[in-house]
Parts: C-alpha cells; sequence; structure tokens
C-alpha cells in the first residue's frame, strides 16, 4: 500500500505514546538512600519502558515529517528539534533509571559518613537528570509547536490538534518565562500527559487515513 509505512509510523506512534503512559503511571517518588533501594525494582522497570519507548516515537515522528513534506523546513527542524529532545530523554532515562538504581544497590548498610557522601553523589545525579528533562520537555514541546504550524498551512491534520501543539510549545515557553519549576513530578507529568496526548492523537490520525486532509 502506498502509505503503509506512514501508517505503521502512526501506529508506533500510539505504541510510544502508550509506553510512556505506562512508565508515568509506574513512576515511583524519590527519597533518601534506603527508600531508593526498597524501590530500585520500580525504577528500573519503570524507566526501561520508558527507554524502549523511544524508537517507536521517533519513527512515528518520521513518518509524521514525510506525511507534511520533507519539503517542508518547519517540519524538517520539528524533526530534528524532537530527536534531540529524545536522545536527551534517554540520556536521562539511563541516568535516572539505570545508573542510580545501580549505584545504591552498594550502599546498604555503610556508615553515616559514607551515606552524608553518597547523597551529594545522588543530589548531583538527580540535578543532571533534571537538565536532561528540560531539554527533553522543551525540545519536544518546540518540535510540536513548528509541526503545528505546518499543519496549520497544510491542513493535513485537524486544525485541533495543531491548537494543542501551539498552546504546548508557547506553554512551556511562558512557564520558563514566569520561573514555573517543570521538573518535579507534577510539573513533569501535566507536560507530559499533553505531549503524550497529541502524540497519540495523531498518531491515530495517521494510522487511518492516507496521504489526503485529515481535516
Amino acid at each position: 500500500m502506498k502509505n503503509s509505512i506512514e501508517k505503521h509510523a502512526g501506529i508506533s506512534m500510539v505504541i510510544g505514546a502508550l509506553l510512556a503512559t505506562i512508565t508515568m503511571a509506574l513512576h515511583p517518588v524519590g527519597g533518601n538512600i534506603q527508600h531508593l533501594i526498597k524501590i530500585s525494582p520500580v525504577i528500573m522497570t519503570s524507566h526501561i519502558i520508558a527507554l524502549f519507548s523511544v524508537p517507536f516515537i521517533l519513527f512515528g515522528f518520521w513518518g509524521l515529517t514525510k506525511r507534511l513534506g520533507f519539503d517542508k523546513t518547519l517540519s524538517v527542524l520539528a524533526f530534528i528539534t524532537a530527536a534531540i529532545g529524545l536522545f536527551a530523554v534517554m540520556i536521562a532515562g539511563a541516568i535516572n533509571g539505570l545508573a542510580i538504581p545501580f549505584f545504591v544497590k552498594n550502599l546498604a548498610g555503610i556508615n553515616a559518613d559514607k551515606q552524608e557522601v553518597a547523597q551529594l553523589v545522588l543530589t548531583y545525579g538527580f540535578s543532571l537528570n533534571q537538565a536532561f528533562d528540560y531539554i527533553f520537555i522543551g525540545a519536544l514541546c518546540e518540535a510540536l509547536l513548528l509541526w503545528s504550524v505546518t499543519i496549520f498551512s497544510t491542513k493535513l491534520f485537524p486544525q485541533w490538534v495543531a491548537i494543542l501543539g501551539v498552546l504546548l510549545g508557547l506553554g512551556f515557553l511562558m512557564a520558563l518565562v514566569f520561573g514555573f519549576t517543570l521538573v518535579d513530578l507534577h510539573g513533569f507529568r501535566i507536560f507530559i500527559f499533553g505531549i503524550v496526548l497529541w502524540i497519540a492523537a495523531t498518531g491515530i490520525l495517521m494510522s487511518k487515513s492516507g496521504k489526503k486532509s485529515l481535516g
């Protein structure tokens, strides 16, 4: 079928969105060293699912860019921006979901002095993770904004998809301007929910239709 790869890319976006939703449902709240040791299996499971979602979403984004046209500058720029964001979230997932559990499993029973040093290391790790979370959320929101501007001009998707993308992109910029914390668990989930909703909706639309207008 002529547009089967784009439909498969749409299905891939839906799968990626589903995996991201499962990740957020399982994602535990951090705590002290003893708590981290206790919940390490859940931490690793949730982040492995998140890492597994990345290639599905990236393939979906490639299909979306193909649908909108590789001759559309903003669409191609959106794909590059999104790819950078997905690379950042892979690093964040590896730090928070793999490196930290590997680190804390060796900390059981250490003395108070070593615990203090270990806590400093964990604090640095969490800070590094937050930096990559900012890159991820920012890149994805701005990619959605760029794709949405292209959707407005091409009318290949319903206009509400473009409106949601614009709101997410501008919302991220406004949150930065007004100093809102974007990478605490609640702030992260708000933006992730919006991003996942956009990805899932766009993926469903791509999987159901061909090259013709979806509006």
